[in-house]
């Protein structure tokens, strides 16, 4: 008995041996550092700052046990807006990023992995404690940046972690106070055509804006034969509002939704949406396309050139989309009524309109019927009833094939406002387009016009057309023939030809036409080259023949991209031949520059046996917005949501996380981006301003590629943020000076923490710090991390890039950044893991 009772407890002894040696597997050199005894432990406690804002609140604040910092996982995921979940039965902790990753940690592995991927490895976490209370469980550091994707840092100092995941600044909103009226563009375009015996002249100013809650477009065009005097000929100013609303004033086109009541009127329209209809009424005069001094032979003196608004004209309009889903969605249904009258011809008409725009199927029809009186174009006396139909539709039988159809008939009785628009006529028209092959297309277009009542040979003709086009450098081919016929002629003919063969650098082509109406045929050909001499300069040579013994030639040189892609010249001289005017040549030089505000100026000089020829052409802006084209391209309704958006990039000298003028040094020439798409660059005082940025979610973030190389962004380069509805918003990024740490990864054999002779370097090693940092060791084992922010940072060994059998010797070091220095010499030694011994109890009889 006394036997048996010494043997089972050398067998307890034994197994409990064994468990310790199961359990503990910390090197010997740091098995101090396990946080095992409360009573030993000193704990201190810090500010936690996430994303530039004190955690408040019970367990809030980071613990520093026995020099090994632990982050409260409960409040970080609440500040960051993530999700965490723990289970203590299997010691894991899975958090459900924002972005939709998940992370999971797992004490029993050792490992944090991203959707299953594992990302960090390491067996040196000390004692963690799973409680059933979430809020209070402690991570280290190095845990808690990798499972939560966050950077952190410790200032020792000011005694408070940082932690963001990116970029910690300062964030303000006030609403924006606009005014009645605003200039979004302003343009002018400026053309002068000076003749040796004539000149001619056109101005155009073209401006948009905003007029309260709505858009406007201001546009006015002048021309004039001196060269200081102008006469404006139209102008119109056109407002649009979210609610559907439009006003034009000035010079336009009535009836777009109702082709036969179109007319250019100098007046006023208003329309509105009342339900799912757009009621429109317009009321000015029109110049029924008689001269003034026809109407008013005592006239004299007004030019016979000259038109003269003559005509008044009014009407209304409705237009709606019956359907809103199904078939007929496409469907657009408009009846409108208008009524005019001057000194040549008045009338009264309605008109409906169908306009079908589905998937395969396209049709515009149109009905107007009204009364009328006057002189039609061919000076026929009008006084009745007239009736007008046009009706034009294309269908896509498939892919590669489609035909297209019109019909229209004019009545003699149906008059527009205006001479010349929808007179008396007959029209008939079809075609087909066939493309078997990408490469390969066939057309034929066939149409016959005619007067109604008129007997006698019709406006007719019939075109076929045939491209083979395979794209790249092969062979292009495209010929088309057209027979036409009319009163004046019979039988006319129309032919041509194009052929072009690109090489490397040098493109060849053909032209060739034939033309037959009265008389005998003409027939010209062209053939030429142009050579890219190289990226800026082509040459290009063209020499042509025709019937009856004529010639031309012509030999052009173009070069792109002179003075930094300012100036585009052409230069060219050319002759021609006949038999009838002799010989006769020509030179032409044309100079393209563009100027600063977005201006462009373009003239060309061209002289021949006839003089001199100049023109000249100026664009440019007068006024531009900063993101103009986000103002023109948007709704209105999207518009008056805009806010904007504003800040500074700037080197913080005194580390105080504001900008003092002075003292700390604006940034320029650093690229500020919206969500990817959008950029502007930082000007001489740092300053960066995006104004039409939509409502909602924005990543703001620094282009890194921009910064000076020793600079660094504190807590990362991007922040997230929520712009309100006709918000400001201003936010600052900082820079600071960078640091880095150096050292080396061994193997440490005799594990007394000094690299000895003998002891083998480390390659491939990866090296992670938890400001998220990471490298991989050289061939010599040593690391160098660098643009690290001033600060605390832990840095550990990822284990799972360590050789089988191995770990990392000491636990998670804790080295301090210093800007514009390198922190060297840290060593991290890795051990052999101990070979797992098993202990068995002895075997009784």
């Amino acid at each position: 008995m006394k036997a048996l009772l010494i043997i089972n407890l050398i067998t307890f002894v034994c197994l409990f041996g064994a468990t310790i040696s199961l359990a503990d597997t910390t090197p010997r050199a740091k098995r101090d550092d396990r946080n095992t005894s409360t009573k030993s432990a000193q704990i201190g406690f810090s500010t936690i700052i996430v994303n530039g804002r004190a955690l408040t609140g019970p367990n809030s604040s980071a613990q520093t046990r026995d020099g090994r910092l632990l982050i409260p996982i409960a409040s970080l995921a609440r500040a960051l807006g993530d999700a965490v979940s723990v289970s203590p039965t299997y010691q894991t902790i899975s958090v459900n990023r924002q972005n939709g990753v998940t992370a999971l940690f797992d004490f029993s592995r050792r490992q944090v992995s991203e959707n299953g991927s594992v990302v960090l490895s390491t067996s040196n976490w000390g004692a963690i404690i799973f409680t059933p209370n979430t809020e209070e469980i402690m991570l280290p550091v190095e845990i808690a940046s990798a499972l939560f994707d966050v950077s952190i840092r410790f200032d020792r100092q000011k005694n408070v972690v940082l932690i963001s995941r990116g970029i910690v600044g300062a964030v303000t909103n006030q609403k924006i106070e606009r005014s009645f009226a605003e200039l979004y563009l302003a343009e002018y375009e400026y053309n002068l055509n000076r003749y040796s015996s004539a000149n001619s002249l056109n101005l155009t100013l073209d401006a948009t804006g905003r007029l309260g809650d709505g858009r406007f477009h201001f546009l006015v065009n002048s021309s004039s034969s001196s060269l200081y005097k102008f006469s404006p000929r139209n102008f119109s100013f056109n407002l649009e509002r979210p609610n559907g609303q439009r006003f034009i004033a000035g010079d336009f086109g009535t009836g777009s939704s109702l082709q036969l009541l179109t007319a250019n009127i100098r007046g006023g329209l208003a329309s509105s949406t009342i339900g799912n209809f757009t009621v429109a009424a317009f009321g000015g005069r029109s110049y029924s396309g008689t001269f003034a001094r026809d109407v008013n032979p005592d006239v004299s003196a007004v030019p016979r050139s000259q038109f003269s608004y003559d005509t008044s004209v009014f009407g209304v309009s409705v237009t709606t989309k019956p359907f809103d889903s199904g078939t007929f969605k496409p469907l657009t249904l408009s009846a409108g009524a208008i009524r005019f009258g001057g000194v040549s011809r008045s009338g009264t008409a309605a008109s409906t309109s169908a306009n079908f725009a589905g998937g395969r199927l396209q049709f515009q029809a149109d009905f107007g019927i009204g009364t009328f009186k006057g002189k039609s174009l061919n000076d026929q006396s009008v006084n009745g009833t007239g009736i007008a139909v046009d009706v034009a539709a294309s269908y896509q039988v498939a892919r590669n094939l489609a035909f297209q159809g019109r019909y229209a008939h004019v009545g003699t009785n149906f008059l527009a406002p205006q001479s010349g628009v929808r007179e008396p006529s007959v029209v008939k028209a079809a075609g087909a387009s066939w493309s078997p092959v990408r490469w390969l297309t066939a057309t034929v277009n066939a149409s016959t016009t005619r007067q109604p009542n008129v007997t006698g040979r019709a406006e007719s003709f019939i075109a076929t057309a045939f491209a083979i086009s395979p794209g790249g450098t092969k062979p292009q081919f495209y010929i088309s023939h057209t027979q036409s016929s009319s009163r004046s002629y019979r039988k006319g003919e129309f032919t041509l030809v194009n052929f072009s063969k690109s090489f490397h650098r040098e493109r060849l082509f053909f032209n060739a036409t034939r033309v037959k109406n009265i008389g005998p045929a003409s027939v010209n050909a062209q053939i030429g080259t142009a050579f890219l001499l190289n990226e800026k300069n082509t040459l290009e040579i063209v020499q042509g023949m025709g019937s009856r013994k004529t010639y031309n030639g012509q030999a052009e040189w173009r070069t792109d991209g002179l003075f930094g892609n300012r100036l585009n010249l052409t230069a060219g001289v050319g002759y021609s031949y006949a038999q009838t005017s002799g010989f006769r040549s020509y030179e032409k030089l044309t100079a393209s520059l563009n100027l600063p505000r977005a201006t462009s100026l373009q003239i060309s000089y061209f002289q021949n046996s006839g003089g001199p020829t100049v023109l000249v052409r100026l664009r440019g802006s007068l006024f531009r917005k900063h993101d103009a084209p986000a103002y023109l391209d948007a709704s209105q309704g999207t518009v008056n949501q805009y806010g904007s958006l504003t800040g500074r990039v700037y080197q913080d000298i005194n580390a105080n996380g504001k900008y003092d003028a002075g003292i700390d040094k604006p940034q320029s020439a650093i690229k500020v981006r919206v969500d990817g798409n959008r950029y502007v660059e930082t000007d001489a005082n740092g300053l960066f301003s995006f104004e039409a940025v939509t409502t909602g979610e924005h990543k703001i973030y620094v282009d890194l590629l921009s910064v000076r190389a020793d600079l660094t962004l504190l807590n990362g380069g991007s922040h997230d943020i929520a712009l309100q509805p006709g918000n400001h918003t201003q936010l600052d990024f900082r820079l600071v000076r960078t640091g880095r740490i150096s050292g080396r990864v061994w193997l440490d054999l005799n594990e007394n923490g000094k690299f000895d002779e003998g002891e083998k370097p480390l390659a491939d090693v990866r090296v992670v710090t938890s400001s998220g940092r990471d490298t991989l060791t050289d061939a010599d084992g040593y690391f160098v991390i660098g643009d690290l922010a001033p600060g605390e940072h832990v840095i550990l060994i990822d284990e799972k890039t360590l050789p089988e059998k191995t770990k990392a010797g000491l636990a998670p070091r804790s080295m301090q950044v210093f800007p514009g220095r390198e922190t060297g010499d840290v060593d991290l030694a890795v051990i052999m893991i101990p070979a797992e011994v098993k202990h068995f109890g002895l075997k009784t009889n």
